[in-house]
């Protein structure tokens, strides 16, 4: 990677660091700042080569994106996306003052997608008051040093500014439409992994809450790829691992129901005759058996 000067500038209203030097391609910082606006301050953005993410502390402005006009004021977000003339102007009764960072990388188009922000829509109202952002840009700022590990820091606040960005505006959306981030599959398969590290103590809820759907729509999902509810594959699940155990280990009847998650021992059994068709004391004597007659040197009987 090329290796480019950092420099970094503390002016009267206006503090960014810019020409960060390069340590990952899939998002780096550019520079950053905060700036309140003189009455009708106007910036002319010819070609930007990076993605300039604007949050609006107070006042008001104007964006103009091509033929598009955006009137915007406090809480509001808007982006200058990579590639495009832009031009922006502060209002002249109530200037604006915003802080702003800028990035780019192979992720960085697709992360603002997330959070509705795009060339064709390049301002979104913020779900959250943008003050909330604030803390965050400053401590980039205020990692002044240059130093390799304040660099890496430095794109950690990225990540957290652009991870809550798209939380708070994901979260309206799904509200809406009921979508989620990822394909049926993942979700399946990171149920399961969970229920195989923790089937002796969750609950269906627990599941869901964990891997960051609703109970329903996990419900819907399991039925769809496994054709059984997440209730019935965490039991099931359980008996199996229980089923096992009285096959090859000598553990009564209440540890093994104690280790699946049946405080009571009574009603594990009798899940248990549900699901085999016998008591677990049956089941381990009719293994047992079997297991003695394949052990003979004469086979099971005819």
């Amino acid at each position: 990677m090329t290796e480019k000067q950092t420099t970094y500038k503390n002016v009267a209203g206006f503090r960014c660091l810019r020409n960060i030097k390069r340590q990952t391609n899939d998002l780096f910082l550019v520079h950053c700042g905060i700036q309140k606006c003189s009455k009708g301050y106007t910036y002319d953005h010819k070609i930007p080569n990076e993605y300039h993410l604007h949050f609006i502390l107070d006042g008001a402005g104007t964006l103009i994106v091509g033929e598009k006009q955006y009137d915007l004021k406090t809480d509001d977000i808007f982006l200058i996306p990579k590639g495009i003339p832009i031009r922006y102007y502060a209002d002249y009764e109530t200037p604006w003052e915003y802080m702003w960072i800028t990035f780019d990388g192979e992720m960085a188009k697709a992360y603002l997608s997330y959070a509705g922000l795009s060339a064709g829509t390049p301002a979104i109202h913020s779900q959250i008051p943008t003050q909330v952002y604030m803390p965050m840009i400053q401590k980039i700022l205020d990692l002044n040093q240059l130093t390799f590990v304040n660099e890496i820091r430095r794109v950690g606040y990225l990540y957290e500014i652009l991870s809550t960005l798209i939380e708070m505006q994901s979260s309206l959306k799904k509200s809406r439409k009921k979508q989620y981030d990822y394909s049926i599959d993942t979700y399946v398969e990171y149920a399961l992994q969970y229920i195989r590290s923790h089937y002796d103590h969750i609950t269906v809820q627990n599941i869901a809450d964990y891997i960051g759907i609703n109970r329903s729509y996990l419900t819907a999902i399991f039925k769809k790829k496994l054709h059984v509810s997440p209730k019935e594959y965490l039991m099931r699940y359980k008996l199996n691992i229980a089923a096992s155990q009285l096959t090859e280990t000598s553990l009564s009847i209440q540890e093994i129901a104690a280790a699946i998650g049946y405080d009571n021992p009574f009603t594990f059994s009798k899940i248990f005759k549900q699901e085999y068709g016998m008591s677990p004391r049956h089941y381990r004597e009719k293994k047992r058996e079997s297991k003695k007659q394949e052990a003979s040197p004469y086979g099971p009987p005819p």
